[in-house]
């Protein structure tokens, strides 16, 4: 269904740690709406969990990359297929996947971000998860 908002009438979209809970198609749609809901020259701002990152942990043996988060899987094995899975994962983006499926949706310029960095003022500090090496970007219609 189309966002309840009318065309062109944000300035700002933040969505942190939601894009990996449906599927890869749902994620297009949305990304489809968020843009056709913003201004242009609105900004999408869009976090998370980086697929590169889980894949280099499993790949180094390191099973502590999380424990802040009390996430401390048993194997090497287990660290994958769980960040793959739990906490409701559906798809879990690598940096070309997710810039792949934004341009698709209409944004052209994508601003890669810093955890609570923005060249946008009020995009700034807006993360209230701990720093996991997310996918972070700014994205301005």
């Amino acid at each position: 269904r189309p966002l309840p908002v009318a065309s062109d009438s944000m300035q700002y979209i933040y969505n942190e740690h939601f894009i990996e809970h449906i599927e890869h198609d749902d994620a297009a749609r949305l990304l489809g709406e968020c843009y056709r809901v913003l201004k242009p020259g609105g900004v999408l701002r869009i976090s998370t969990p980086s697929l590169a990152r889980l894949v280099t942990e499993y790949q180094s043996g390191r099973l502590d990359f999380w424990a802040d988060m009390s996430w401390n899987p048993g194997s090497p094995a287990k660290l994958l297929n769980e960040g793959l899975s739990l906490w409701g994962h559906h798809f879990v983006y690598d940096a070309n996947e997710l810039e792949s499926v934004i341009r698709s949706a209409g944004f052209s310029r994508l601003e890669p971000c810093g955890w609570r960095d923005s060249q946008h003022h009020l995009l700034k500090d807006l993360e209230c998860r701990p720093f996991h090496d997310e996918l972070i970007y700014d994205c301005v219609k």
